[in-house]
């Protein structure tokens, strides 16, 4: 008896169990086809879940930004750095967001 990951919910089961504890699903009668689904769904949910955070964090950037380039706070105000602070952070987010990207699709 080995210890596998559940095709549809990826978490850890029983390789003699006849449907995960954690989902439901049977396992006795999965095709090959549905597996090929499944993973392709669940790689196509990843996916959009990273350009998710890409976008919310290239969005606060530019919120931050603009917000920088029209108020225009004093220099060395708690006001500018904190501006400061969420654009850092936000780029920081994105090329982070980026790279995972990069990562996912070179596997």
């Amino acid at each position: 008896m080995a210890i596998v990951s559940c095709p549809f919910c990826g978490k850890k089961i029983s390789s003699k169990a006849a449907t995960c504890n954690h989902c439901g699903q049977g396992l006795a009668e999965v095709t090959p086809e549905q597996l090929e689904r499944t993973d392709r769904d669940r790689q196509l949910k990843l996916n959009q879940s990273i350009n998710n955070h890409a976008m919310m964090a290239l969005l606060i950037f530019l919120g931050a930004f603009l917000y920088f380039y029209y108020k225009m706070p004093e220099p060395g105000s708690t006001e500018q750095i904190l501006n400061y602070t969420v654009m850092t952070l936000s780029a920081i987010w994105y090329i982070v967001s980026k790279v995972r990207m990069i990562i996912f699709k070179r596997q």
